[in-house]
């Protein structure tokens, strides 16, 4: 009725193996990488830029009309999305963003893997 788990060298092998791969790859992504990729992932599959949200943004709140933050992350995201005019219009900045995070990314990347390679 009650079965006993017996020890699987290749199984126990297997995880071993597994779990130097996870490590190794961790290593070389970072956690400052693999957050700012995260990031990214929600700005391309989970946010979306058209619905309204309550906001944190203490410059919005005041009703000052312009804040440099607002909007950058759906700029960012009407620019993963491929909608430039849409990008642009909620922030002009979005692109430039975009780019220096995927440069910040590569930079990381690179960095962990001559020092852990």
């Amino acid at each position: 009725m009650y079965h006993t788990l017996k020890y699987n060298p290749d199984l126990a092998q297997y995880h071993r193996s597994l779990f130097k791969k996870v490590r190794r790859i961790w290593k070389l992504i970072g956690f400052e990488a693999l957050v700012w990729i995260l990031g990214l992932f929600y700005l391309a599959f989970i946010n979306s830029p058209d619905a309204t949200h309550f906001t944190v943004c203490p410059l919005a709140n005041l009703g000052i009309g312009f804040c440099p933050g607002c909007g950058l992350g759906n700029s960012i995201s009407y620019l993963i999305r491929g909608e430039l005019i849409s990008s642009i219009h909620t922030h002009p900045l979005g692109i430039f963003a975009l780019i220096i995070i995927t440069a910040r990314i590569i930079s990381i990347i690179y960095n962990n893997r001559r020092r852990y390679a």
